[in-house]
């Protein structure tokens, strides 16, 4: 009689407890980053006058269903992808500091001086001419400092998203730390922290968004992590990442507060360090290069020509200002406009020589073997074009998320009409138990009765 109620009374904590892990996964169906449980049970029995009698069923442990293969691919394929975003959002920044919808580009002011030069060659003496050139060339100054000035932005914008990136890392490895003690305690009485472990996963999501990792897990279930191979989090203890920066010379250098080094190969921080040193310097370094062309190659031969009124050598550009952002035309020029030197004798006014030689710098190959204007059309159209390749990769690259993501959701994914069919299992096998322990008590109940 007492192994019918034992056999009963874990037949009932078997189906509550299965109803109770069946009901927790309907209610977090929709809830990110939940993997689906199933209780695990084995049956009990002993050897009992000769034969092998059994006494219920057992409950082994709840099962976290999750492929954690899938979960380190995903990983790297989140880095990845983080990367390609980042840089994606920086270059289209980068885009819109050298280019311009409206048509008023780089290539098309340097165009519009050498035209205004050739202009002038055919006739030199037209003011409207001189007037319309001086323009010009103002107009193109003020574009190259409005240009320096958008790259200037993008890297202040670039620098503050590395600070920020470091910041969330730094976030996110705190709250790893801390579930890292909720699991390592809950292991250590055998009694596994699921829902720490789904948070855990949705925070590794986002720290594989940032920055390249290696991860490994511990016999007592907690998380190790290293960054370039130096470690940031172990157990409940992690090192925060201190980003010094050195605004002159465009560098990012991480360290960890006892000094370490960290070096950052991937995610959002490391597509940001890039452009902070790489993309914005080279672009800036193409930009003066332009002006401090341009600068020397108009007054070289400008300087040997003469203007309506004297005989005087005078720079068309200011010589002392050959950067970008500081590249203007000569005061002597901008105060009279008879200046322009477009002669290349004293006293003959209709020579227009000197302006067609400096007109016809227009084809000459002389920013790095290349044509002024070319070179100018490759500086503003290298973000588009390191856009479109970044684009067709992230493609790529979010489909190969999407396959793991389904793979990952088939196993770790709560199917509602699946748990529900299982309730009604369970409900039936509680229902059982209860009738096996109803007929106990009646059986209890008439033996009772015979007794008296």
């Amino acid at each position: 009689m007492r192994t019918l109620f034992e056999i009963s009374k874990t037949g009932l904590q078997s189906a509550e407890r299965s109803l109770s892990v069946t009901a927790n996964n309907i209610i977090n169906a929709d809830t990110p980053g939940y993997s689906r449980q199933r209780v695990d049970k084995e049956p009990v029995g002993q050897p009992l006058r000769g034969l092998h009698a059994g006494l219920g069923v057992n409950i082994t442990t709840i099962t976290r269903l999750r492929n954690e293969l899938v979960d380190v691919q995903l990983g790297q394929k989140r880095q990845e992808m983080g990367y390609m975003q980042e840089k994606i959002k920086l270059f289209e920044q980068l885009e819109t500091a050298v280019a311009s919808d409206s048509g008023g580009d780089l290539d098309v002011h340097i165009g519009r001086l050498f035209d205004a030069f050739s202009e002038l060659s055919n006739d030199p003496q037209d003011f409207s001419v001189r007037n319309n050139l001086v323009g010009e060339a103002s107009q193109l100054a003020e574009k190259m400092g409005d240009m320096k000035r958008g790259l200037d932005l993008v890297s202040d914008s670039t620098r503050q998203s590395v600070i920020n990136n470091t910041d969330q890392i730094n976030s996110l490895l705190a709250d790893l730390a801390s579930l890292n003690k909720s699991i390592t305690v809950s292991e250590a009485m055998s009694r596994p922290d699921h829902a720490s472990l789904d948070i855990q996963v949705r925070k590794m999501e986002e720290l594989a968004e940032l920055v390249d990792f290696e991860r490994m897990t511990a016999k007592n279930g907690s998380l190790e992590i290293r960054i370039g191979g130096v470690q940031v989090l172990h157990q409940d203890t992690y090192r925060k990442i201190i980003p010094h920066n050195d605004d002159v010379a465009k560098t990012f250098d991480l360290r960890l507060e006892n000094g370490t080094r960290v070096s950052a190969n991937g995610g959002k921080l490391a597509a940001a360090i890039d452009v902070y040193e790489q993309e914005v310097p080279v672009m800036n370094q193409r930009l003066n290069l332009i002006a401090e062309t341009l600068v020397s190659g108009f007054n070289a031969l400008h300087s040997t020509g003469f203007g309506l009124n004297d005989d005087e050598s005078r720079d068309f550009f200011d010589p002392d200002f050959t950067m970008a952002h500081n590249m203007r035309v000569n005061q002597d020029i901008l105060d009279n406009h008879s200046n322009i030197a477009a002669s290349s004798a004293a006293g003959e006014a209709g020579n227009g020589e000197i302006a067609a030689a400096i007109a016809n710098l227009r084809n000459a190959s002389i920013l790095n073997g290349r044509k002024p204007v070319d070179y100018a059309v490759d500086l503003i159209s290298s973000p588009g074009a390191g856009l479109s390749q970044l684009r067709v990769a992230s493609e790529s690259r979010e489909s190969e998320i999407r396959m793991l993501e389904v793979q990952q959701e088939r196993e770790a994914g709560v199917n509602v009409d699946e748990e529900l069919s299982m309730m009604i299992q369970y409900q039936n096998a509680y229902q059982g138990a209860a009738r096996v322990m109803a007929s106990a008590q009646q059986m209890y109940d008439t033996l009772l009765s015979l007794v008296r």
